[in-house]
């Protein structure tokens, strides 16, 4: 028996379980978290450069890693399991707390929908204040199809046509620079192949709010569309996406930050912005148009003497990345 026979073995009971599990409804399938654990793929493929594929230590490291990665992630979805009942949950702070049902405390405005699987059409918004100048802008989602274009006279507009969960708004902060946070929550109690069936967003905010903006979502797709918007900071946490984003000319200077794991990533940026790219750590395919290499950083001509300026850092793991001027 070598290597890669065991890790192939391996692997196969690894779904086995997972899908009996969930059929059985024993603990949810975060696939966020499993996708989070593509760097053990790497150090698998890295060891195995070492000692060779036929060798007794390569069919010790391929139990050793099973023996890691497949009790990690049941053990994970059982936490899950419990803590999606309500009773059991987990704050900021990693702390579990008990639910006996008193939810009194509720001093920022949060709208959302009840129910863990409501599912169906849902759509929120936050109201526009005139004395609203700056805003934070945080997004955070699961598995769905997200997308931002168009503008809003609100504050924030958010239309979601969900197979299950519930989106929510929460608005903190009093004055001319709130924080209004978005979430897409929710279990799903089983595994349905209809392609038919989907987890869809749609987001639409102010145009004249200046804003900085997060965005972290596991699996999926992102379409945003920002040129509308004027745009300090702008920062993206992402899982296994595909991701596509435009950028306008509104701000004299816009940093992004992205964070990856298995994405496939491309921005779009003005003609008249200057631009410059830094990547870190990954594998990382890249096709940047019209930059040239400066040293560690990737950049448009006459960037510096550029009036409007756009700086993009990469860093993660598997990236396909693309950056194009329009």
């Amino acid at each position: 028996m070598n290597s890669k026979n065991i890790f192939t073995g391996g692997l196969l009971i690894f779904l086995g379980i997972i899908f009996l599990g969930k059929e059985y409804n024993w603990f949810h399938i975060n696939w966020h978290d499993i996708a989070r654990m593509w760097p053990l793929l790497l150090i698998y493929l890295g060891l195995m450069a070492f000692v060779g594929k036929s060798s007794r230590s390569a069919t010790v490291i391929s139990i050793i890693m099973l023996a890691v990665f497949i009790p990690l992630t049941i053990v994970r979805s059982c936490q899950e399991r419990i803590e999606s009942t309500g009773i059991f949950d987990r704050d900021n702070d990693g702390d579990i707390h008990i639910d006996l049902g008193d939810d009194s405390d509720n001093d920022d405005t949060d709208s959302s929908y009840e129910g863990n699987n409501a599912g169906g059409k849902q759509r929120m918004i936050e109201s526009m204040n005139p004395a609203i100048k700056n805003a934070s802008f945080e997004f955070a989602g699961g598995a769905a199809e997200f997308g931002i274009n168009g503008t809003s006279n609100e504050l924030i507009e958010a239309d979601a046509d969900l197979d299950f969960g519930n989106i929510s708004l929460k608005k903190t902060g009093e004055g001319d620079n709130p924080t209004v946070k978005f979430s897409l929550k929710g279990k799903k109690n089983n595994i349905n192949f209809d392609s038919d069936r989907h987890n869809k967003v749609d987001i639409k905010l102010n145009p004249n709010v200046a804003w900085d903006m997060k965005f972290e979502f596991g699996a999926g797709k992102a379409d945003f569309d920002l040129s509308p918007y004027k745009i300090n900071k702008l920062s993206i946490k992402t899982g296994v996406t595909e991701t596509d984003i435009k950028l306008g000319d509104l701000s004299d200077n816009i940093d992004v930050d992205v964070e990856s794991g298995l994405t496939s990533i491309e921005f779009d940026i003005p003609n008249n912005s200057g631009c410059r790219i830094k990547v870190k750590g990954g594998l990382n395919s890249k096709n940047f148009q019209g930059f040239s290499k400066n040293g560690d950083y990737w950049e448009t001509p006459d960037y510096e003497k550029a009036s409007k300026k756009i700086q993009i850092n990469f860093e993660g793991g598997l990236q396909d990345l693309k950056v194009k001027r329009y």
